[in-house]
């Protein structure tokens, strides 16, 4: 025992000795982590948000610069977070998720190695590092918590310091232990496959990949059969579908037995049905409602999985560095060029469909208004009143899948389907309202009510928000409420 905790201390002195700017990075954000607490200085929040995304920025440096003249560059890193503290809070959007995939695939292809098996051994050696570190910092946090809380039953002490603790060893745990076990490990050059891993790849995953083919497939005859168009959901499946598949092709020359070679060297053409599914969905939505940011990244992905699935169609571009840094291009182009971003392109596409500028956001504003109604119903005119449910919870019920709302019977027949925004503008203009302007308490009520054929569907709830007072609002859910069917009025017959 004393020789293997020895031998892992070595270790770490030697990636800490290799990474010194990695390790200065996160002894400094752990810090900040600390302060934040102290302080709830806002500008400070924003740069811990964005600690993974200038560690792997670091890492890429470190390793593109080794033995060359940009070395400076590397060390200059640790300074790179200065510029967020001039960044709008932005938790949870668009932009963060995609930097930090950008950053992550830049970080794989830094090294510039064609050789499919080298790029993929390094990726795998990635995620085993981030899961390992995780698992083990996540396991010394959960212990320090139990240390903490004993500690504060038996002898009473502490009593009012658990957000503080939980702070201060959140920001040791996730930002200083964490990195130096990611360093730790990411040294670590497996050679041998995991018997674990290679029942996992044969007699799971390759299995399930196999048996969404054949559900993909059938659905495919269905939908030619019917002459239909595909579901929106269906662009989720197709996206997890194409790059599993690719995924575990990757993993297949690493595996003693390989039983499923015959369909991984056809994936290409095992993939295309799905993928004509996927822009025939995506293109009829963008024909019908317009561009909105999701629907930009909706195409960019399909581009990235359709280029991929291009790529390995001739032997010269097989490459996964290839798909990567096509990958990292591609969704650059749409998230940092101004002019062509995915927020420059939805305003551009919904200007020209509804006719209404829509300017672009201010910083630090957002409305969220959630649209209710609790007046008396007039049922005069109507024969039925059936309370509307969420899914399959009544005879009625309501629910959004990508962004198209639909209303259906118990039988999952569609009574009603309409793009969530557009049904929003329609009803606004309705009620006199164009889609940038502020919704009046006062019309709520004719917003939530919705004209049928032979019924009247009153709306329990639209949640909507902007990032702008002048721009339109988007819908983040719609459903609940009332469907009332009118009366049939029985022909007269004169005697």
């Amino acid at each position: 025992m004393k020789k293997k905790i020895e031998a892992l201390l070595k270790r770490l002195q030697v990636a800490v000795r290799h990474n010194p700017a990695e390790v200065v990075l996160s002894v400094l954000f752990c810090c900040f982590g600390c302060a934040l607490y102290e302080t709830s200085c806002t500008s400070l929040a924003v740069v811990v948000h964005y600690f993974p995304v200038l560690f792997l920025v670091t890492c890429t440096l470190n390793s593109m610069t080794v033995g060359s003249s940009w070395r400076f560059a590397y060390y200059l890193s640790v300074l790179f977070f200065i510029p967020f503290f001039w960044e709008e809070n932005d938790f949870g959007s668009i932009f963060y998720w995609v930097t930090l995939v950008v950053v992550q695939l830049l970080y794989l292809v830094c090294d510039w190695r064609r050789d499919n098996d080298w790029f993929v051994r390094k990726g795998l050696c990635y995620l085993r590092a981030v899961l390992s570190a995780g698992l083990l910092a996540g396991i010394a946090w959960l212990l320090s918590i139990s240390i903490y809380y004993s500690i504060q039953y038996i002898f009473e002490i502490w009593q009012y310091g658990e957000r503080r603790f939980m702070a201060y060893s959140s920001s040791i745990a996730f930002i200083g232990i964490l990195p130096l076990l990611f360093l730790l490990f990411n040294r670590e050059k497996e050679e041998s496959v995991n018997k674990l891993f290679e029942v996992l790849l044969n007699y799971v995953l390759s299995p399930a990949l196999l048996i969404y083919a054949v559900i993909l497939y059938l659905y495919f005859i269905k939908v030619i059969l019917l002459w239909s168009l595909p579901k929106g959901a269906v662009a989720y499946i197709v996206v997890s579908f194409v790059s599993a598949t690719f995924i575990l092709k990757s993993c297949q020359s690493f595996l003693e037995r390989r039983y499923y070679d015959w369909f991984y060297r056809h994936s290409g053409w095992a993939v295309l049905p799905a993928l004509v599914m996927y822009w025939v969905g995506a293109f009829y939505r963008i024909n019908q409602y317009g561009y909105t940011e999701e629907r930009v990244y909706l195409v960019v992905v399909g581009a990235i999985l359709t280029g991929t699935v291009l790529l390995f169609f001739f032997r010269r571009t097989a490459h996964y560095l290839y798909a990567a840094v096509l990958a990292a291009v591609l969704l650059s182009l749409v998230t940092y060029i101004p002019g062509i971003t995915a927020g420059d392109i939805e305003r551009a596409s919904q200007e020209k469909r509804d006719n209404y500028p829509i300017p672009k956001s201010p910083n630090n504003y957002y409305e969220y208004v959630t649209i209710t109604d609790y007046s008396p119903l007039d049922v005069t005119g109507y024969e039925t009143l059936q309370t509307v449910g969420r899914y399959d919870e009544g005879a009625v019920n309501s629910m959004i899948q990508m962004d198209t709302f639909y209303l259906c019977d118990k039988k999952q027949q569609i009574l009603f389907e309409a793009e969530r925004d557009s049904l929003l503008f329609r009803q606004m203009e309705k009620a006199g309202l164009a889609p940038a302007d502020s919704i009046p308490e006062d019309l709520y009520p004719a917003i939530l009510r919705l004209d049928l054929d032979s019924a009247l569907y009153v709306l329990g709830e639209i949640s909507v928000y902007r990032s702008s007072p002048d721009s339109a609002y988007t819908v983040s859910y719609m459903g609940g409420g009332y469907y009332l069917k009118k009366r049939v009025s029985l022909p007269t017959h004169n005697k």
